[in-house]
């Protein structure tokens, strides 16, 4: 009987330990973004490179609040805090492994693709040729287009994630003329 008690105190220390290291997490992960001091500059930085334009609002695809939050969700370990914004006129080249730079008027971004990143295709990314980005494509096919060459593209960035990536198609230049 004082075994089972013995042990059934250990059992009750052990959980209580495992619940205030928990609790200590999140209370660190609360005090940094309570503080907001490089969040925000990140933020700013992100609008005003990005203009504050979402991208591809014609698209057939959903902009669900489920869509712009999944990626975030999916971070790569030690991406706490990151940009935030909508880089539209833009062009995406691939850096690394997960990660790309977009470049608009002269200005670039790092940032990561999870999972939850929605990428969509006009043509050169994936799918027929189309006026609107409306394919949807997997970040493999973001991966082999990027590293052959960059590709125009509106990003949204949330957290240093890209939460969307819609190709921008090449101007229609009419059917194709036989040369003879």
């Amino acid at each position: 009987m004082r075994a089972t008690h013995r042990a059934r105190t250990l059992l009750i220390a052990a959980a209580i330990a495992a619940g205030a290291c928990t609790l200590t997490a999140c209370r660190e992960d609360a005090t940094d973004a309570g503080s907001g001091g490089s969040a925000t500059a990140a933020s700013a930085e992100g609008t005003s490179a990005g203009q504050g334009n979402s991208a591809d609002d014609d698209s057939a695809a959903d902009d669900s609040a489920a869509d712009e939050d999944a990626a975030g969700d999916d971070a790569p370990a030690g991406v706490d805090k990151g940009v935030n914004g909508a880089f539209a006129g833009g062009t995406v080249e691939y850096l690394a492994p997960e990660k790309y730079i977009v470049s608009v008027d002269g200005k670039e971004q790092q940032f990561y693709v999870s999972s939850g990143t929605g990428v969509y295709g006009a043509g050169t990314l994936c799918g027929e040729y189309s006026t609107r980005a409306t394919t949807r494509c997997s970040l493999k096919d973001l991966r082999d287009a990027a590293k052959s060459g960059s590709v125009a593209a509106d990003v949204v960035v949330k957290g240093g994630v890209a939460t969307r990536i819609t190709e921008r198609p090449a101007p229609d230049e009419g059917p194709a003329v036989d040369d003879q």
